[in-house]
């Protein structure tokens, strides 16, 4: 019996041993499955894991866009906090970062450059539709030393798919909504020599009623149609040598029909017939009968194209940077809001046409022990031709015809850059950045005689010359940089802090206004940000955490004040938007976290926090009214100012925060799920609306897969959230008279849609 008890005992012995084992085997596999995927990264112009970088770089990824029908360039909001996109007319729109913010027709740098495959681009050819993307990276804080163009908030560059060199694939995929949209995709690789030589094209269509915004008076429905293609190819001459192109043209039409809201001021000349009535934001209805009774229009086209040469030399690598960007977009809109009278329609003609070249060489170290090092050259030529044609309405005691403003430019930029990395010892390194440039440009501005002449003045007669001679001519050179301190505290955390500078070129604003030359130009822009941040990959590898706190301190720092009241020479009061200067502030912080909670549940988010004020005793132009709401405009000038010393810099959120997941069930041969996207918008201060509320949205997902098909049901702003994120003033002129409606920005109703996609 005792033999029998100690042979029981051994064997329940070596069960357990072999329980614990298989225990073992079984939770290092399953944190096996739980480890997030490595993410690589060019932020720094090198292949390196995000966990790297001493600095705020966020990733989002092909699969992710897809996955939240992320469709258009805007999307990129919900999915990644402090960052604001606001598209007004589709070849225009506001974009902030860090609470520093930028309207693309301010004629000011925008404040986040934007890059398509590591070549410079036009910031309003990114207010568009997206396709076959692989990642986009959002670099937080001032680029001053590796960007093309140095900025004060950040860089978003957008690298679409590679072809696959090796076997055939592709993906096709439609999504249909119920705002009558129809949005289609396809992308194919076709590997043309295999391992040497690939092709790669993509094309989408969509088209939609937008936001189902309905003219009050024509009944006309907003609308919205893109159709584009790409082709891409990668070529490998040599084993040492890669070559990457990429080619895309895109077209973009739209009846840019707006909100209005307000209650009709009821002066006869402006509504005859007595057809206006009051009107809510979120009726989502304009009040304009339109040029011809058709509705605005913007019409647009843009071609992108990248050429990347890597030249892998014994221990160093050559990069050659082509680019090559055109934009073609003519807005026309009636720009007299909250007007029912025909002849009181104030036509105009919007032409913006531009061309950027840049080259870009580097030459970079590889894998060295204690330093390694990066030079480059860096060289743009943009042409830019915007012209706006203002047509007097028939009824105007001026002579009919039009006038058009003319802005035509050439500018050069070139400079040279330095990055080094020194590792100081297994913990520490350093990082120290420099880059010198030169911005040269020739700049001109007058006011002519439109395309039918006015009056006795025949076309292109020049009413004004806008400009002087002396102004005409733009130089300005920068030093920028930025240095850097890592350390790692242990194979999982690094800690960091920098200090970096930014930079941006004085202007000139572009408005079909006229106003003196020193209300019209602005000068540079310079500052320098703080930031100590945190990386850290927690749970084994199945969770990133990362955050920074930041300040940063400007000189004449760039805003554009919109929808401002102007004196013209003529005595006129009307209504443009300003590019100014003034000293500011901005400090905040940033928190990212990504996690595999099991094998079937994701979570990540992200919260931000960002403050930008003026400092104390800066003016700016402003909107003053009296008790009937005319303007106030004081004797010999053109606007009124006000103090605006403790204000915000800018139309963006303090608090944002967005937060999505998704969890997975197996049903055999095919995998069920569920995903959420949910995005927090923080209370945010307008200089003509006072403070707007705070919003939520709420995005849904619901749909089964296998590793070829998907097809899933989804709600977006489910709960059909209302919010307003900008807008002007509510008295808006029409003859000099105020209208009583203002134009708002609502965020999109709720969306009901099906999507499906098929891979080979």
């Amino acid at each position: 019996m005792k033999s029998s008890r100690h042979h029981n005992h051994r064997h329940a012995s070596l069960a357990s041993a072999v329980a614990i084992a298989l225990l073992a085997s079984s939770t290092v596999a399953q944190a096996q499955q739980l480890v997030l995927e490595e993410v690589i990264v060019t932020a720094q112009k090198r292949s390196e894991s995000i966990q790297d970088i001493p600095s705020a770089v966020n990733v989002i990824d092909g699969d992710t866009l897809k996955d939240f029908n992320a469709l258009k360039f805007e999307d990129l909001e919900a999915l990644t906090a402090g960052l604001q996109i606001t598209s007004l007319s589709g070849r225009s729109g506001r974009m902030s970062l860090r609470g520093i913010s930028h309207t693309p027709v301010s004629a000011a740098e925008a404040a986040v450059t934007t890059y398509w495959n590591d070549a410079i681009v036009d910031s309003n050819a990114i207010y568009q539709q997206m396709f076959d993307i692989q990642r986009m990276e959002v670099l937080r804080g001032p680029q001053g030393t590796l960007a093309g163009r140095t900025s004060p908030a950040g860089a978003i560059n957008i690298h679409t798919a590679r072809p696959n060199m090796d076997e055939i694939e592709g993906e096709i995929r439609g999504t249909f909504t119920d705002n009558n949209g129809v949005n289609t995709q396809l992308a194919a690789s076709f590997p043309l020599i295999p391992g040497k030589l690939a092709l790669r094209v993509a094309a989408v269509y969509d088209d939609s009623d937008s936001d189902e915004i309905e003219n009050d008076l024509t009944g006309e429905v907003s609308g919205d149609e893109t159709s584009a293609g790409r082709f891409s190819l990668s070529w490998l001459p040599t084993d040492s040598l890669t070559v990457n192109l990429a080619v895309q043209y895109l077209e973009r039409e739209i009846d840019n029909i707006q909100v209005v809201d307000g209650v009709p001021s009821g002066i006869p000349p402006l509504d005859p017939d007595g057809v206006l009535r009051e009107l809510d934001t979120f009726d989502r209805r304009d009040a304009r009968v339109g040029i011809d009774g058709v509705s605005d229009n913007t019409d647009a086209d843009f071609l992108n194209t990248s050429l990347v040469l890597e030249w892998g030399l014994d221990s160093h690598t050559v990069t050659w940077v082509t680019g090559y960007h055109e934009t073609d977009s003519i807005l026309t809109y009636d720009a007299s809001r909250g007007n029912a009278n025909p002849l009181l329609v104030r036509r105009i003609d919007a032409i913006d046409d531009r061309t950027d070249w840049s080259q870009e060489l580097r030459i970079a170290s590889d894998g060295n022990d204690t330093w390694d090092y990066m030079v480059g050259a860096y060289y743009e030529n943009s042409e830019i031709l915007f012209s706006q044609e203002n047509h007097i309405p028939d009824i105007s005691p001026l002579a009919p015809g039009s006038t058009q403003l003319l802005f035509p430019a050439e500018g050069d930029r070139w400079g040279v850059f330095t990055h080094n990395q020194f590792y100081l010892t297994e913990e520490w390194t350093l990082q120290v950045g420099l880059r010198y440039q030169e911005n040269d440009l020739d700049r001109d501005m007058s006011l002519a005689a439109g395309r039918n002449g006015i009056g006795p003045a025949p076309p292109g007669f020049v009413i004004e010359q806008v400009l002087s001679e002396d102004n005409q001519q733009y130089e300005d050179d920068s030093v920028t940089g930025q240095i850097t301190l890592k350390y790692a505290l242990g194979d999982d955390v690094n800690l960091y802090g920098l200090v970096g500078t930014g930079w941006r070129p004085g202007g000139v604003t572009v408005t079909g206004t006229l106003l003196p030359e020193d209300v019209l130009l602005f000068d540079s822009e310079d500052s320098t940000s703080y930031e100590l941040g945190f990386k850290s990959t927690l749970m084994g590898g199945a969770m990133r955490l990362n955050g920074a706190v930041f300040f940063q301190v400007f000189d004449d720092y760039i805003s554009r004040v919109g929808a401002i009241n102007v004196r013209e020479p003529n005595g006129d009061i009307t209504r443009t938007g300003i590019t100014t200067n003034g000293d500011a502030e901005v400090w905040g912080a940033e928190l990212e976290m990504n996690a595999n909670l099991s094998e079937n549940w994701y979570i990540g988010g992200a919260l931000s926090y960002a403050k930008g004020e003026y400092d104390d005793g800066t003016t700016n132009p402003c909107n003053v009214f009296d008790d009937r709401g005319a303007a106030i405009i004081p004797p010999g000038q053109s606007t009124a100012l006000c103090d605006v010393g403790g204000e915000p810099i800018g139309r963006a959120a303090d608090w944002s925060a967005s937060i999505n997941s998704e969890y997975s069930m197996s049903f055999g041969s095919f995998d069920g799920y569920g995903r959420v996207l949910y995005a927090y918008t923080g209370e945010q201060y307008t200089p003509d609306l006072g403070d707007l509320d705070t919003y939520h949205t709420l995005d849904a997902f619901l749909g089964i897969r296998t590793e070829k098909w998907n097809v899933e049901l989804f709600a977006s702003n489910l709960f059909d959230e209302e919010a307003i994120v900008t807008g002007s003033a509510n008295t808006a002129p029409v003859a000099n008279r105020p209208t009583g409606y203002a134009t708002r920005y609502p965020i999109p109703s709720r969306r009901i849609g099906l999507s499906a996609s098929y891979r080979w």
